[in-house]
């Protein structure tokens, strides 16, 4: 790192009495700590970067009200260590404002240095009227930085540059990680990724989305866009359900089913095809070698050219469709029309989405698997335990949310939110789990549960295919067959990180606005 840059609002005069031009009180001033100097780099996790001593900068804010001042680091035109191979986080009182990330997946900033031809976006901070924040930057080589990447003398430049930045232009995952500083409606839920969720019964998290209330579940890191670019970027789960569906409906032996009870295997749901559009839903066949077509009248056909669905992607295209239906060996897709032409995706809200990983990993342990809590359902996601050859992440724009979701959504009651994190979700008088989820009123500060309403997961069970998870009115999570006809369907997305809110406070009155 060598050295910063920054803008000074000064006071200019013209001639003597006129055309006077004063800055009033916009003034940052910037105070340097040591540059960060490391020769003889090496490959270094990220625990051991977050140690390093790092570069130590303090912003004041002379102004009478707040500021948003925005971080971003110029990369230097000449440098020969490539920018991939970089890892970099800021912190705040030795808390991390973002979680380390590698610089090519960071958003690109316009540079106003010749000597830099590249701005990579850190993050944005609120400084408060009168006051200061000291920051510190650290950035390290990615121990995943191959040998071939590094050669003698490599070197790799940068400085900070640093501007003030208006309310309406903070990018939205910036915004909600400075309102969560003075707001017990956001937590992190300390996970690996440690995203940053609305908590609680009542959260102020709504935001107008496709002309309709969806509210915000967090701040999600290491968000995987499908090409292995990781970038933190704002979920979103619509406020009302879009409908009573199935999960699927094709019985043993159709596509993926081997019951009569439907898949559970979302790559081939029906429920899938009817939220996503074809390329989306074609791709997930291709990853999953599946080889399934869609004839001219827009049927899909499983391997054995069996009417498996009809009407790929009706919710995504805003347009008529079919819900998902039965079809067995003897009956082609029950055909059930619906028309999405008001609740559908529309242009300007699909120009604000983008593709994700979804990861699909079902829950089993050594014993009864529902004596599971909060942070045994995130890890169970993220791993490899499915039903045979079922895949283990799939990737689109439209899904579910997960157990986790719902489990890290709960706030402090009458138990503290510690306390329910640790508790299983599911209670059966046979299985004799004392002090669980529902017993200590958990659920009752969850804003993701609804007492009268079943809520579909996309979660799964490792060992069979016919099971998907649930959310039960009663508030523990538990599992249904993928028919079963009285759940409902929230759909799940995520924002493009470069998604802006623009105004509103997340009340249902004065929701936040979204913008590009």
């Amino acid at each position: 790192i060598s050295g910063i840059s920054y803008a000074l609002w000064s006071t200019t005069k013209e001639q003597t009495s006129i055309n006077k031009i004063s800055s009033g009180c916009l003034k940052l001033e910037v105070t340097e700590g040591t540059s960060i100097d490391i020769t003889n780099a090496f490959q270094t996790p990220d625990s051991e970067g977050i140690k390093q001593q790092g570069y130590t900068f303090t912003i004041n804010n002379n102004c009478n009200h707040e500021e948003y001042v925005e971080l971003n680091l110029d990369i230097k035109n000449n440098n020969t260590l490539n920018e991939k191979n970089i890892r970099a986080t800021v912190l705040y009182k030795g808390n991390k404002i973002i979680e380390p990330n590698n610089l090519n997946n960071l958003l690109d900033r316009e540079t106003t240095n010749k000597d830099y031809n590249k701005g990579k976006h850190l993050t944005t901070v609120r400084i408060k009227a009168n006051s200061n924040k000291q920051l510190n930057l650290k950035i390290w080589l990615d121990e995943n930085t191959s040998f071939n990447d590094l050669k003698e003398n490599n070197t790799f430049e940068s400085k900070i540059e640093i501007d003030s930045i208006k309310r309406e232009n903070i990018l939205a995952s910036d915004y909600i990680r400075i309102i969560s500083e003075d707001n017990e409606q956001l937590a992190y839920d300390e996970t690996i990724d440690n995203n940053l969720r609305y908590i609680g019964a009542t959260p102020n998290n709504y935001v107008d989305f496709n002309g309709e209330k969806w509210r915000i579940i967090g701040v999600m890191n290491n968000v995987d866009d499908g090409t292995g670019k990781k970038e933190s970027r704002i979920k979103l789960i619509r406020a009302e359900s879009l409908g009573i569906f199935i999960w699927d409906g094709k019985q043993n032996g159709i596509g993926s089913s081997t019951d009569d009870k439907g898949s559970n295997d979302w790559s081939d749901s029906q429920l899938m095809m009817m939220l996503n559009p074809i390329d989306v839903v074609q791709a997930g066949w291709k990853a999953t070698g599946k080889n399934y077509t869609i004839d001219s009248e827009g049927y899909v056909l499983d391997s054995n050219n069996q009417k498996i669905y009809k009407g790929v992607g009706s919710y995504y295209n805003h347009e008529k469709g079919y819900i998902p239906n039965k079809v067995s060996s003897t009956e082609n897709f029950i055909e059930q029309e619906i028309n999405f032409n008001t609740s559908g995706l529309t242009n300007e809200s699909k120009n604000l989405i983008d593709k994700n990983v979804f990861y699909l990993g079902g829950f089993k342990v050594i014993g009864n698997y529902t004596a599971a809590n909060t942070k045994d359902y995130y890890e169970a996601e993220r791993k490899e335990n499915v039903y045979k050859n079922n895949p283990t992440s799939w990737t689109g724009y439209v899904g579910l949310m997960y157990a986790s979701d719902y489990g890290y959504a709960t706030g402090n009651g009458s138990e503290s939110k510690e306390k329910c994190l640790e508790l299983p979700f599911y209670y059966n008088s046979e299985i004799n789990i004392e002090n669980n989820y529902i017993q200590k009123n958990c659920h009752i500060n969850n804003w993701l549960w609804n007492s009268n309403v079943n809520k579909y997961l996309l979660n799964v069970e490792g060992y069979t295919n016919r099971y998907v998870g649930l959310v039960h009115s009663s508030g523990n999570v538990g599992e249904g067959y993928a028919t079963s006809s009285n759940k409902r369907v929230y759909p799940v997305l995520y924002l493009k990180s470069n998604a802006l809110i623009t105004s509103g406070n997340g009340s249902k009155e004065d929701s936040f606005k979204l913008a590009i």
